[in-house]
């Protein structure tokens, strides 16, 4: 008996770039980045200042608990994009995964410096009871399941939703990944040197480190039999664990090859099928080289349109991978290959495929988007139209 599709049903993001996945568009359309200095992260525990940050307008609103505040904002927006097929469903086949790395991080920082600290803020520095509460807010009364598994958190999250959904264990899931600014990770990051004193430039020739980013971004994913033709589906996924260092990836790219192959083998799609790739693209020197000849190592020569999203929204962590994959929705529903924001000249062994600028697509039927993280964990995710 064939899997039921699983499809994508409502996006919602708040990010660097602003709230909604409006101002994600206008972002992609403009090639803009929302990279900025801020002041917070000047100082000498910190490499770099530059950060994908919310807009202040947007920050005012949070209280001591600002992944619950990201999170809860971007589900708001999904859900009410999906709020017809919503209402169609039983609560308690509704299910929730989110994906952080950190959760409330500031919980900790208050506390560590005594700063008074709510109740319900300490209990998010635990990512299930994060997840829990999420659940609880949104009326999702099914399976709650809760994914840290560093940068490739948001692709597993969107995995584990859509196995819940093809079990039949749940109708509908909602995906949630959420990570926030902290001084905490910025100190993090600084002290392995991996931060771009400028701000991050995927692929580029002069790349020297990632810049830290936050969001919350969530996706609605539901039943396919409920939605009508022409939807954006999953078609198919992969993950590996190459196992190759702490935070260092394997510098041939072999773990996420075969991410993206099985991938390629679920959804039933040939590698010449594939009209676009979003990367990882962290900017950082491994990273990119690795991930280009991992993406060599399958399409050969003839990669298709790449590029990369984290020189417009900073490295939002738990979050990205959700985040980016409404990208990736955005250009299958507008026909359209998005730029890879803050790219000055392609670095060598880069995929001669690479978009410095966004354009029209002849054809968009497929996209692939992957991800890596610590740990030497990949992830791969294939979309398509239903």
């Amino acid at each position: 008996m064939p899997k039921p599709e699983v499809v994508l049903a409502g996006c919602g993001a708040v990010t660097a770039v602003g709230g909604g996945v409006e101002a994600l568009w206008s972002a992609l359309l403009a090639n803009h980045s929302g990279l900025r200095a801020a002041p917070r992260f000047d100082g000498p525990r910190f490499q770099s200042k530059m950060v994908g940050e919310v807009p202040e307008s947007i920050r005012r609103s949070f209280d001591d608990d600002p992944a619950y505040s990201l999170a809860t904002l971007a589900l708001r927006e999904a859900c009410l994009a999906a709020k017809p097929l919503l209402e169609k469903c039983d609560p308690k086949r509704v299910g929730l995964v989110l994906s952080t790395t950190k959760a409330n991080i500031e919980a900790l920082e208050r506390l560590s410096v005594g700063r008074p600290c709510s109740d319900r803020a300490r209990r998010h520095l635990e990512g299930d009871l994060l997840a829990i509460d999420l659940a609880a807010e949104h009326k999702a009364q099914g399976p709650v399941q809760c994914v840290s598994l560093a940068c490739v958190s948001g692709l597993i999250a969107l995995q584990q939703g859509a196995r819940l959904i093809q079990r039949g264990a749940a109708d509908a899931v909602l995906v949630a990944g959420v990570d926030h600014l902290s001084s905490f990770v910025v100190a993090g990051f600084s002290a392995l040197k991996a931060l771009d004193p400028i701000g991050c430039r995927p692929f580029d020739r002069d790349r020297c480190g990632l810049s830290p980013g936050e969001a919350g971004a969530a996706i609605v994913l539901v039943r396919g039999a409920t939605v009508q033709p022409g939807a954006i589906t999953i078609r198919g996924w992969g993950s590996t664990n190459d196992a190759n260092h702490m935070t260092g990836p394997s510098r041939d790219g072999s773990g996420l090859a075969a991410a993206i192959r099985g991938a390629l083998k679920m959804a039933g799609v040939e590698p010449q099928q594939i009209g676009y790739i979003n990367s990882h693209g962290t900017g950082t020197p491994y990273n990119d080289a690795m991930e280009s000849l991992a993406l060599q190592n399958v399409f050969g020569e003839s990669c298709p349109p790449v590029s990369g999203s984290k020189g417009m929204l900073g490295h939002t962590l738990g979050a990205a991978g959700v985040v980016e994959t409404i990208l990736c929705v955005l250009a299958l529903h507008k026909n359209f290959l998005p730029g890879t924001p803050r790219l000055s000249a392609p670095a060598e062994g880069a995929p001669l495929s690479l978009l410095c600028a966004p354009r029209p697509a002849a054809a968009l039927n497929f996209v692939l988007k992957v991800n890596t993280g610590f740990g030497g964990a990949n992830g791969a995710l294939v979309l398509g139209h239903g």
